[in-house]
């Protein structure tokens, strides 16, 4: 199991790096992912809605880097523990695992802690626009399908522990 947490955290590593260099290098994207009164702040701030041409390329080198890394560890644990003998259902928890350490550290740490105990969207808008906004917290970016998300990730890994089993 500890390499199942090792996997978890290289998971949240990614996740982390996803979403402070994307929401610096890219603020756009906050409009994809915030709820509307963020989002009424970043355009009173006057970061744009619309991503320039540059602000793709950022977003999706990005994207092509973080998703690799997450393909990968994912190939790598399920490999891994095809290799050290996982049962199916061993091989399940540790993706349950993997994608409950992911998806908890968003919810709590990115959504929560850093939107409502941080300053860090005022940051962002100062950093961007060069002036101190009104407001420096937000709300949690939850959209309540968060118990949906952690039951498709279950079924989610025990579907890749499947394919893990017969194919390796």
């Amino acid at each position: 199991m500890l390499w199942s947490f090792i996997f978890g955290l290289i998971g949240i590593v990614l996740l982390t790096v996803f979403c402070l260099v994307g929401a610096f290098s890219v603020p756009q994207i906050a409009y994809w992912m915030m709820t509307p009164y963020a989002k009424r702040l970043l355009e009173k701030a006057g970061i744009p809605r619309k991503l320039d041409t540059k602000s793709w390329i950022k977003i999706i080198v990005l994207t092509i880097l973080v998703g690799t890394g997450f393909v990968l560890t994912i190939i790598t644990a399920g490999i891994q523990g095809v290799r050290a003998g996982m049962s199916f259902f061993e091989l399940s928890l540790r993706f349950v695992i993997f994608f409950w350490m992911v998806s908890l550290f968003d919810a709590i740490v990115l959504d929560w802690w850093m939107f409502t105990k941080t300053d860090i969207f005022g940051v962002l808008i100062k950093k961007k626009t060069g002036e101190t906004p009104e407001l420096w917290r937000v709300d949690p970016q939850w959209d309540g399908m968060e118990m949906l998300k952690l039951i498709i990730e279950v079924v989610v890994s025990a579907i890749l522990a499947f394919i893990f089993i017969k194919v390796v």
